[in-house]
């Protein structure tokens, strides 16, 4: 399953769910997300706990925006 959730205040208990969901056999979640390393939530669910994290090089830009997200971001493999 692939998740781009809404980059609020509420991004945690996305990626709450996205791990306890990726515990179920047979389950990949991918997320891209801010690259918010200072939060409980990526110490919790992320850090040492995801098959794979790649971090996006630059911010990323949706269609034709005239500005780049004002964060980093991130993918990360459940």
């Amino acid at each position: 399953m692939f998740c781009n959730p809404p980059y609020g205040r509420e991004v945690g208990k996305w990626v709450e769910k996205a791990y306890k969901e990726s515990k179920k056999d047979n389950t990949k979640v991918v997320m891209l997300i801010p690259a918010r390393t200072d939060t409980k939530y990526f110490h919790d669910y992320i850090y040492h706990k995801v098959r794979e994290i790649r971090f996006v090089k630059g911010r990323l830009k949706f269609g034709d925006a005239v500005n780049a997200a004002p964060f980093p971001s991130v993918v990360v493999v459940f």
